[in-house]
């Protein structure tokens, strides 16, 4: 009966330590509208993947521009913050998606969209602030969600296992992405209707220097 005494009572101090330490973190977290704020923030600017490509030659050079852009006003809602992001490859654009950062209950809620005419949207970053305006009429309906949670100095989050619909019949696309300060590692795996994976390679952005972020 000692011996069982003694036992415990290392780890009962072990979980009077760890609640008081997730008690402190609690206490430290930020409200969710900041938190919507921050990490739509640290979202916005000019990214690429220089320095993973000089650790694995075999990933592909890529630039993300994301910055923030207004609805037109027959559109506001006032209900989210909303960014544009392109990726591109060589100069080739070949990711172009619209994203909405709110509040959820326990996180922040990133929904994101196609465009159905991209064309019109194409270099969206490079244009005045004033010009940066989307019709909503021009975003698709369909959306795909990820939940990001706040830690210490990033936000995380995952869809897994049910991911988002792809156009291939049957197909999934599984995200997960860490967005800190400085950059963003994004993962999409994509799953065909037999759940074989055909796409999964982890993109790690970072900021370009002397690119500041967005007012």
């Amino acid at each position: 009966m000692k011996k069982f005494q003694v036992c415990t009572l290392p780890f009962l101090l072990g979980s009077t330590f760890a609640l008081t330490q997730v008690s402190r973190a609690n206490s430290n977290t930020p409200p969710l509208p900041i938190q919507v704020k921050q990490v739509t923030r640290w979202f916005v600017g000019e990214f690429d993947n220089t320095q993973q490509v000089a650790d694995e030659p075999d990933v592909s050079l890529i630039k993300m521009s994301n910055c923030t852009v207004k609805l037109a006003k027959q559109d506001e809602t006032g209900q989210s913050l909303n960014v544009y992001l392109q990726q591109e490859t060589n100069g080739v654009p070949f990711r172009v998606r619209f994203y909405s950062f709110s509040k959820s209950e326990t996180g922040v809620k990133v929904s994101i969209r196609r465009f159905i005419n991209e064309e019109t949207v194409l270099g969206m970053c490079t244009r005045p602030k004033s010009a940066r305006v989307v019709n909503i009429a021009n975003v698709a309906t369909q959306t795909c969600e990820v939940e990001v949670n706040w830690q210490p100095g990033l936000y995380s989050g995952s869809n897994e296992p049910e991911g988002c619909p792809t156009r291939t019949s049957g197909g999934k696309v599984v995200s997960e992405v860490t967005i800190r300060a400085r950059g963003t590692d994004s993962l999409d795996q994509i799953f065909d209707g037999q759940g074989n994976k055909t796409f999964g390679t982890e993109i790690k952005f970072r900021r370009i220097p002397f690119m500041s972020q967005e007012d």
